[in-house]
């Protein structure tokens, strides 16, 4: 039997940009980039998002300590990059293992549908 798929509408928040409005896609999957600002790993993870047209919330774990605190209760480790999707969680990876994870778990970038 065949599955059927409702296509996702986009929302959009507006934004005062300097007196004008600036409409940006509001996220319909909360996804999360837990990250330190030198590292490495994670410079590339979030460019990687960036280019691909996901929405995202970056985290500065070693800025907040909070946020380091749940990173390792969320993922049970302290290493970053950590990538939280809803509550599917990828830990210590590279741009090869971002893109394996968001393919087998049909993450799309905003404004396509799996």
């Amino acid at each position: 039997m065949g599955r059927t798929r409702r296509a996702r509408s986009i929302e959009y928040i507006a934004v005062d940009a300097a007196n004008g409005f600036l409409l940006i896609p509001r996220c319909s999957m909360e996804l999360t980039l837990y990250s330190r600002k030198w590292c490495s790993w994670c410079i590339d993870a979030k460019d990687y998002l960036k280019e691909k047209g996901y929405c995202f919330q970056e985290i500065d774990v070693g800025r907040d300590r909070q946020a380091y605190e749940e990173m390792k209760q969320l993922s049970s480790q302290t290493y970053v990059p950590t990538f939280v999707a809803d509550d599917k969680v990828l830990a210590n990876f590279d741009t090869n293992q971002l893109e394996k994870f968001l393919t087998e778990h049909h993450i799309n970038p905003q404004g396509t549908s799996s």
